[in-house]
């Protein structure tokens, strides 16, 4: 039983890829890291990589997988507490060994463990987070299931719009603002948001000439896209305006073309997490992101 580890996203694709798309909404950081990955060398670029796969002893089908940027976020998936003790061996050799690891709650328990037994000390408690999958979406401008007849529908004023470059610097401030509040968003910032850009993947929710929220999707990969960043500055705050813009992003995600439209929420934030289900977003599974 051991990790086998790459630099190459096609050696990680033709072992992992098939494990990895069995559970797109499971794998979705995996999958859109490799993506990324994918994309910045086909520009010319080679930003550090470790992909890495789990085998059985005598099996030939990978049963975990890793995708890793350093020094960014290293996402896993479910770790066995024995895939869990050798990743954790893994990292501690390595001259520069992880930052942040995400993975499930019951993953990143083993982990530690294994990082107190490998290592003395014990890695940071970071956020608990929930995954959650859109399942029927409820506009804002609809009354929610259960309301009482007549009763008045959500929506705020404004409408959304697709970003442009002309919005960058907006995007820029608002991305650093979020990543204070809430965390790295687990890249570079800058390339985060001209990829986004770049292919029409953020929306602003505007009321008059003025922007007030905003949120941005991944590109689809395995039917699958992700929600990320949602923010409204805090002035702007409790009038509709994150519900609103999520559900436009959400929209525009099925509409190219994903199955599973997912969004992490931080469960420390209760009414981030009360928002998502009002317009149709249902658990998944509970994470969490630990630091070395």
């Amino acid at each position: 039983m051991t990790w086998f580890i790459t630099d190459n996203p096609e050696v990680f694709r033709s072992e992992a890829g098939s494990f990895l798309a069995a559970r797109p909404d499971l794998h979705t950081m995996l999958l859109s890291g490799l993506e990324t990955i994918e994309q910045l060398r086909s520009g010319g670029k080679n930003p550090p990589t470790v992909l890495g796969w789990w085998r059985e002893p005598e099996e030939t089908a990978t049963t975990a997988a890793f995708v890793w940027t350093p020094p960014h976020l290293l996402a896993a998936s479910r770790l066995s507490q024995v895939a869990a003790a050798h990743l954790a061996r893994l990292l501690s050799a390595r001259t520069h060994p992880f930052t942040q690891l995400l993975a499930d709650a019951a993953s990143v328990r083993a982990f530690c463990d294994a990082w107190r037994t490998t290592t003395g000390s014990a890695p940071k408690n970071g956020p608990h987070l929930r995954l959650f999958r859109l399942e029927q979406l409820v506009r804002p401008d609809v009354a929610p299931p259960g309301a009482p007849p007549g009763a008045p529908p959500g929506a705020p004023p404004g409408a959304p719009r697709t970003a442009t470059e002309g919005d960058r610097a907006l995007l820029h401030d608002w991305c650093t603002r979020f990543v204070m509040e809430a965390g790295s968003l687990g890249a570079d910032l800058d390339a985060f948001i001209d990829e986004r850009l770049s292919r029409g993947g953020w929306r602003l929710w505007v009321v008059g000439d003025e922007p007030v929220a905003m949120a941005a999707m991944t590109s689809v990969v395995a039917g699958t896209a992700r929600i990320t960043p949602v923010y409204t500055p805090p002035g702007q705050r409790g009038r509709g305006y994150g519900s609103a813009v999520t559900t436009a992003v959400s929209l525009a995600a099925r509409d190219a073309g994903a199955e599973h439209v997912l969004l992490f929420t931080d469960l420390a934030n209760p009414a981030s997490n009360n928002v998502y289900r009002r317009i149709g977003y249902r658990p998944v599974l509970d994470y969490r992101i630990v630091a070395s």
